[in-house]
């Protein structure tokens, strides 16, 4: 059969449960708008929930689950099911160990951590904000240790092809803070910052519980095994060693623009993680899911020595993104601000807060496409067990990120010029030449996962993506003398308008003949894709059972 099939089942499947997940990630994100509005007090929680919600991003939905998978599929492959299952309960009671250690330890570091992330408050000799944010950190600390044995056990439910219950773990942490926050929504704004960190030690609870009843019927069950240097887990260890270092890295770059963030006053924190919370939205709804349905086959294919299967199993999943996420991007630069205004602008959240966070939107949104890639390009090397050149690359354009960073909001003019958006133009750029050198290194291996047919997706997705954004602007300046009416009106209005520019698009696109557009429609509509003829996927391959 077509591989394309059992990849697009299972991405869509996941991109669906994804997108419910999202969908309440984003009530989240009106909730908290509303609690805090652009204020100090939003600054404090969202810097001190940053680096739970890092570790969620680098290994609760990548790194770790991902290391899993190609290790638990080859002992699976090599010596049987008993001795996949017993690698599993000593990955989870190693991994217990060492993160109980590190949130021990970063409970006793909060102070220093924190005072880092928030320069601006500590520079200001804001005392009272520094203390209430590290009490923040403290409590959301242990978020790390829930989700390193998450983790453990989405890759476990991944390598059985089992997608569905590790992609619902989001939704656990998005209904405990959403529930927090309206309960809490009146009263006074330090104790909504409270309730709301032990929400997300709740959340990632439930997120650990879910799992194990499908890992249950498949078989799994945990033994006290702690065995740190047996030959599986000296593999998993060489491949989190790097990933850690990388950890490290991201944490930089977010504490980097964090910290200059703050220089610039209250509020600009906000405006940048909600601005950055929209480009994710699509990102982790669709690339997200095309990474989890992806690893699997990569990793058997290089078991395999499959290497031509492999290429054109990469070339098809950057074809889709670039068909889905070009439009995404066109769309939120073209209605970013009538988007934010829909969406945040209640409660504490005001027209100001508005105007920031459309700004910063601007220059993120560019880069979606781009992230999107990156979710595929870094599978591709974890599938081969080399996590140290991904690691080797965010190191340099983490360099970069800094001094961009530096340049961009030091300088006076391009920091009058572009205020807080030259943070997310940094940050832009960095991921730009990410993906760039993660390409050329593959191609120097004899892996090159640029084509013609690559090229020419993205030129006739850019031309569907203009003929979009001039409709997108025609249609809203088109509703402008009802939009004003009411709140109510203007996002129907919105949604009418998005639909409409979103047809524009694809009647453009079919127009031009993009190929695996079918393909692509039916990541978005959850449907079986067909095959649109151009740029096969190779046949006789695993099938993806989610």
């Amino acid at each position: 059969m077509n591989e394309k099939q059992p990849f697009l089942r299972a991405a869509g499947l996941v991109g669906a449960i994804i997108a419910c997940s999202r969908v309440l990630g984003l009530v989240r994100d009106m909730v908290l708008s509303a609690c805090f509005g652009a204020t100090r007090m939003g600054d404090l929680f969202l810097v001190a929930f940053e680096l739970p919600n890092l570790v969620r991003r680098v290994l609760g939905e990548g790194s770790l689950s991902a290391f899993v998978v190609p290790i638990v599929t080859k002992v699976r492959s090599e010596e049987g099911e008993e001795k996949a299952w017993r690698f599993g309960s000593n990955a989870l009671t190693v991994l217990a160990a060492l993160s109980l250690a590190l949130t021990a330890l970063g409970i006793l570091l909060a102070h220093p951590l924190f005072s880092i992330m928030s320069y601006g408050y500590t520079k200001r000799l804001d005392y009272e904000a520094v203390a209430m944010g590290v009490r923040l950190t403290r409590i959301m600390f242990p978020f790390l240790m829930l989700l390193a044995l998450s983790s453990v056990l989405m890759g476990l439910c991944h390598s059985l092809r089992h997608f569905t219950t590790p992609a619902l773990g989001s939704v656990m942490l998005n209904i405990a803070m959403i529930a927090t926050g309206l309960v809490f929504i009146k009263r006074p704004k330090e104790t909504i910052a409270l309730c709301l960190g032990v929400s997300v030690l709740a959340g990632a609870m439930l997120r650990l519980l879910i799992m194990l009843p499908p890992l249950a019927r498949r078989g799994f069950r945990y033994r006290p095994v702690f065995d740190p240097w047996s030959p599986a887990m000296r593999r998993l260890f060489a491949m989190m060693l790097p990933a850690f270092f990388g950890l490290a890295v991201v944490q930089i770059n977010i504490t980097v623009s964090r910290a200059f963030a703050t220089t610039l006053g209250e509020g600009y924190v906000a405006a940048l993680t909600f601005s950055n919370r929209l480009v994710q939205l699509p990102l982790a709804i669709i690339a997200s899911a095309m990474a989890s349905a992806i690893l699997p086959q990569l990793s058997q294919y290089w078991v395999e020595n499959r290497r031509d299967d492999l290429r054109a199993l990469a070339l098809f999943a950057f074809r889709l993104v670039f068909i889905l996420f070009l439009p995404a991007t066109v769309g939120l630069m073209t209605l970013g601000q009538p988007i934010v205004r829909v969406l945040f602008e209640r409660g504490g959240w005001t027209p100001q807060a508005t105007a920031w966070t459309h700004w910063a939107l601007l220059f993120y949104a560019p880069a979606l496409v781009v992230w999107g890639m990156m979710q595929i390009l870094t599978p591709i090397y974890y599938a081969q067990h080399d996590v140290r050149t991904p690691v080797l690359t965010a190191t340099a354009t983490m360099l970069l990120n800094v001094l961009l960073n530096a340049t961009l909001i030091l300088v006076d003019p391009l920091r009058e010029a572009l205020g807080h958006g030259g943070l997310a133009l940094a940050n832009t750029i960095s991921v730009l030449l990410n993906a760039s050198l993660l390409l050329l290194i593959l191609r120097r291996r004899g892996l090159a996962l640029w084509d013609r047919s690559l090229t020419s997706t993205a030129l006739r997705t850019l031309a569907a993506g203009a003929a979009m954004g001039v409709a997108a602007g025609w249609f809203w300046r088109l509703a402008a003398p009802l939009r004003e009416s009411s709140r109510i009106l203007e996002t129907v209005l919105l949604a009418l308008c998005v639909t409409a520019s979103a047809g524009v698009y694809f009647a453009v696109a079919y127009a031009l003949r993009i190929p695996d557009l079918r393909e692509a429609l039916a990541i978005v509509g959850g449907r079986k894709g067909g095959d649109s003829g151009r740029g096969r996927a190779p046949r006789g391959g695993p099938f993806l059972r989610p």
